[in-house]
């Protein structure tokens, strides 16, 4: 039985075909130094920055597919849309949505390549970055 972990717009992760391995999140908060006469110098809050969001995982196509999935995502990185970011908030068993994302950057490193040209067993990631301001500051 596939348990849906996350989801970014149609593609959908869990532990097969693409299987999480990690997800790591950085949000950064602009505090800007102003000087100041005769002090040392101060620092403003302007305001949130960039929120990052990665996923990294495995899938093994000769044994349960997950390629055409891969290039799926790779589709819809081109196709330059925001899409929506789903997934579980820790402890809760409902889907939370996290936001509109933007699909920044998708790699894979193949081993163990075969004579179709694709790795017996695959890493991939995903880098991911808000769209709008309407992310939350910590998604888990």
């Amino acid at each position: 039985m596939m348990v849906p972990i996350l989801a970014i717009g149609p593609h959908v992760f869990a532990s097969l075909p693409l299987s999480l391995q990690r997800i790591r999140e950085r949000t950064v908060a602009n505090w800007p130094a102003a000087n100041r006469f005769g002090k040392g110098p101060v620092r403003q809050f302007t305001g949130m920055g960039e929120h990052e969001f990665e996923v990294e995982g495995l899938y093994f196509h000769h044994e349960w597919g997950g390629h055409d999935d891969y290039l799926a995502l790779k589709r819809t990185q081109a196709a330059g849309q925001p899409v929506q970011l789903l997934g579980r908030a820790a402890g809760d068993f409902a889907a939370s949505v996290f936001g509109t994302v933007v699909i920044l950057e998708v790699g894979a490193d193949h081993k163990w390549i075969d004579v179709t040209g694709i790795g017996r067993v695959v890493s991939f990631d995903v880098k991911l970055g808000a769209f709008g301001d309407e992310m939350p500051g910590g998604l888990f």
